[in-house]
């Protein structure tokens, strides 16, 4: 049985070692934590809520593809804990990883060959104490000016995104966190 490949790298770091291309995946780890630790200060916190979608679902996973390394994904997780006060605080983890399920992913680089990394946002309520689960792939709503002209229209986007199964890379993040609480 023939196993399908990772599109080709891209971009002027495609030829870095792999040491190297590990530093820059590290580096886009903490960089991503800090910004979002910032935007999450507790005077923004309705906001960032309601931004990230975490006012109706559970988890906001938000999927980072860099062109560079097309086997690794950057994921953040985003959920909401009660503090011992009883405050809702925000609970952030943000990883990298390679994954074969990107094996079956389709090449966002046809869409958008300018863009040097792509973002999409999962969120997900798993089922469990009597709610259904429900999920929604979301395209980052700062994104979506600079996304459009790739995406002309809403019809093509969801056509795309349904043409992979997002929420199995985004699960994976998670467990992830799950595990690291």
């Amino acid at each position: 049985m023939q196993t399908e490949s990772y599109p080709s790298n891209t971009g002027p770091m495609a030829q870095l070692s792999a040491e190297d291309k590990k530093k820059r995946l590290d580096a886009m780890v903490k960089i991503w934590q800090s910004d979002t630790e910032k935007r999450c200060q507790p005077e923004r916190l309705p906001a960032f809520i309601t931004s990230t979608g975490l006012d109706e679902y559970r988890y906001s996973i938000w999927l980072r593809f860099p062109e560079w390394e097309r086997s690794a994904v950057i994921g953040q997780v985003i959920t909401l804990q009660r503090s011992s006060q009883g405050k809702q605080v925000p609970v952030l983890f943000t990883q990298w990883r390679h994954d074969p399920l990107l094996q079956r992913m389709p090449d966002w680089k046809q869409q958008l060959p300018d863009e040097t990394v792509f973002n999409i946002s999962v969120r997900l309520t798993p089922a469990g104490l009597g709610e259904g689960s429900k999920w929604a792939i979301v395209m980052p709503r700062d994104l979506v000016p600079r996304y459009k002209p790739g995406w002309p229209t809403q019809k093509d986007w969801v056509s795309w995104t349904q043409s992979f199964d997002w929420l199995a890379v985004g699960i994976g993040f998670v467990h992830a966190l799950l595990d690291a609480l």
